[in-house]
């Protein structure tokens, strides 16, 4: 299981899709912010205390970023099972491993890297911004607060993580039913999009399938950012099993 989970680990995020969906991460977020980007350099002076924090969380609540999230934690590895049966490279590896320990290792690897693609990606942000604002920032007056966003964010970080790995696996889930790779790269993006119309136009009370409140949480939620967790640990493990049982299936047939 370890060598299985190693080779996957290195092909998924010792890769040039891994880093540009990570890179491209913070160039969205500070795309959708531009305008504050400018209107903060017009100004002129220093800026508030906390101002870097303010405007990240601000940048990871954006619709740029809820959008391009799912098609951004796809691109590493979900089409991995996809490619391996189309190539015939699955009847080489197999017999060096076991049928489960494949499995597995595929979807784990899924998970983990869909999510860190977008939370390295996030945490890039954090520091270019941190960079680009901090040294211009006021002094925190003795004895005042600072504002408390560095908690939320890195709540909103591991939000980010889980429904990465929740969207990375519903592609690979996917193109293991169609057996095509270029479902695993738009399965995630068109139910993403397909909830969103579901959940805005007929189904407004229905939030707790709404994508974006997994990201980033409202006060529906009576646990907060807590009451997230739960909903989307279950659609990752159903996702999960689907995939175990869909891969199970094709891999007889070979």
């Amino acid at each position: 299981m370890r060598r299985a989970l190693l080779s996957d680990f290195k092909r998924a995020m010792i890769s040039r899709k891994f880093f540009a969906c990570m890179l491209a991460v913070p160039v969205i977020l500070l795309l959708s912010s531009m305008d504050v980007v400018l209107a903060a350099i017009r100004a002129g002076g220093s800026l508030g205390a906390g101002f870097h924090l303010q405007f990240l969380q601000n940048a990871l609540n954006s619709d740029a970023m809820a959008f391009c999230a799912p098609i951004l934690c796809a691109l590493p590895f979900t089409a991995s099972f996809a490619e391996d049966m189309s190539s015939g490279f699955i009847r080489a590896y197999l017999p060096r491993t076991s049928v489960n320990r494949y499995i597995r290792s595929k979807n784990i690897t899924c998970a983990i890297s869909g999510g860190l693609s977008l939370t390295l990606g996030i945490l890039c942000a954090y520091a270019l911004s941190a960079m680009l604002f901090l040294p211009r920032e006021a002094t925190p007056v003795v004895g005042g607060e600072m504002p408390s966003i560095f908690p939320d964010i890195m709540g909103t970080v591991g939000l980010f993580f889980l429904s990465g790995a929740l969207w990375s696996l519903i592609g690979l889930l996917f193109a293991t039913f169609t057996g095509s790779k270029y479902m695993a790269y738009a399965s995630p993006f068109v139910l993403f999009y397909v909830l969103i119309i579901l959940c805005e136009r007929y189904f407004p009370d229905l939030y707790v399938l709404y994508p974006r409140e997994w990201m980033a949480p409202t006060d529906k939620w009576r646990l907060g950012s807590f009451g997230v967790i739960p909903i989307l640990s279950v659609l990752i493990t159903v996702t999960s099993v689907g995939f175990y049982f869909a891969a199970k299936r094709r891999i007889r047939s070979i």
